[in-house]
């Protein structure tokens, strides 16, 4: 059980990463056509589809974390990187998939209304911080410091 958990663990990790530098890298290349209807109509659909990846495969980073660790069921006597990954990789995820959510629908709803250009500067920035803070979780628990 816990092998196919681990494997669900970095398999959700690997689709949410590469689901956040895809998006990121195709709204950086839109960003001057944007204000165009087929630009924004790219954009929203990039969303969506972002979307429907990164947030189920969060989810299950979430979930096989949760029960890997109670699996391990080492009471209070935690290592640091564990103790990191159990509470600052659970506090990301969660974060990402509220702000992230709210900010997608409303950029989305700013794309199908927008004639004009439409920023989608802090969408993108919020996603690099997310970005950099599961690389920051990965790295303390791939160091086990």
């Amino acid at each position: 059980m816990y092998g196919y958990l681990l494997f669900s663990h970095l398999a959700g990790l690997m689709v949410w990463v590469g689901a956040i530098l895809a998006v990121i890298v195709m709204l950086f290349m839109l960003r001057s056509q944007l204000g165009k209807p087929e630009a924004n109509t790219l954009s929203k659909r990039i969303i969506s589809v972002f979307s429907r990846f990164a947030h189920p495969s969060a989810f299950v980073v979430l979930v096989s974390g949760v029960i890997m660790i109670i699996q391990l069921d080492m009471g209070s006597d935690k290592p640091f990187w564990l103790d990191m990954m159990e509470k600052a990789g659970g506090t990301i995820i969660l974060l990402f998939l509220i702000v992230v959510g709210i900010m997608g629908g409303k950029l989305k709803k700013r794309l199908q209304a927008a004639s004009d250009s439409v920023s989608v500067s802090s969408y993108v920035t919020s996603l690099a911080v997310s970005l950099i803070a599961i690389l920051a979780v990965v790295l303390i628990v791939s160091l086990k410091l």
